[in-house]
């Protein structure tokens, strides 16, 4: 090999390996999740009882596309971060079996997942909705406001 095609190479490999750092510093993955996510229904509950707040349920699973990518988007919005401090926040694996008492009771397996249900303080569903939505949609769902397609 020559040394001009071997420099040419070594130009082309440095290219690509700098343009893949610049896209991987700025790739949304980098973005961390700030929610503070109970894992217990049972300790959530007993923590929204004591706090006097009311509860997101938030039903996923490891395998749900949707679900993942609300970590980089939803999960990670400082503004989301902010009305869900207001909450006591649960992330609820479909798959596991303590979960699937809660899962029939809220009727998650028949609406698919991402599934979400506001509780207020006495335990009583405020609403719920199905599928992942950017920051400022779920943050409108959370108020109550209209959201379209809902």
């Amino acid at each position: 090999m020559s040394e001009s095609k071997a420099t040419f190479r070594l130009a082309v490999f440095f290219g690509i390996l700098a343009a893949w750092c610049i896209w991987w510093a700025h790739h949304p993955t980098n973005t961390v999740e700030r929610i503070a996510w109970r894992d217990s229904f049972d300790a959530a509950h007993d923590e929204a009882r004591h706090a006097g707040k009311p509860m997101l349920l938030y039903f996923t699973a490891a395998w749900c596309g949707p679900c993942q990518s609300l970590e980089t988007t939803t999960w990670a919005d400082p503004d989301v971060a902010a009305e869900l401090s207001k909450y006591v926040s649960v992330k609820l694996d479909v798959d596991l079996p303590t979960t699937k008492p809660l899962a029939t009771k809220y009727s998650v397996d028949a609406a698919g997942i991402p599934y979400f249900v506001l509780l207020d303080k006495d335990d009583k569903p405020i609403r719920s909705t199905v599928g992942a939505m950017p920051p400022d949609e779920f943050l409108s769902w959370m108020r109550g406001e209209k959201v379209a397609g809902q």
